[in-house]
């Protein structure tokens, strides 16, 4: 049995730097699947994830090097579904809703 997964490739619409409406995050994805996503933090660890990749389903999967800041969001059709639900996100453009925050593309 074969699973495929994806952190580059011109179909991956998250690549870039997104910032969040309401708290001036900053979320960096880059096409090699490194990324910057503060909003997985495991304090107990002291670490935020530092890659990711999207599964064929379209699932976004973070991981962290030290192996203790890991999260998963399950794609869904609507900003309205992604606010909605905390384990999910949304993507369309320039607009990514993940962890229940709105975030822009800035690049």
């Amino acid at each position: 049995m074969t699973v495929s997964m994806t952190a580059c490739g011109k179909d991956n619409q998250i690549i870039g730097s997104w910032v969040a409406e309401d708290s001036n995050d900053i979320l960096q994805f880059n096409d090699d699947g490194s990324c910057s996503a503060p909003f997985t933090y495991n304090a107990g660890w002291i670490e935020s994830a530092d890659s990711y990749i999207i599964k064929d389903d379209g699932t976004l999967v973070f991981s962290s090097s030290g192996g203790h800041a890991n999260d998963s969001f399950v794609k869904v059709d609507s900003e309205e579904e992604a606010l909605d639900d905390g384990s999910s996100y949304y993507i369309s453009g320039d607009t990514l809703i993940i962890d229940k925050e709105k975030y822009t593309r800035t690049e």
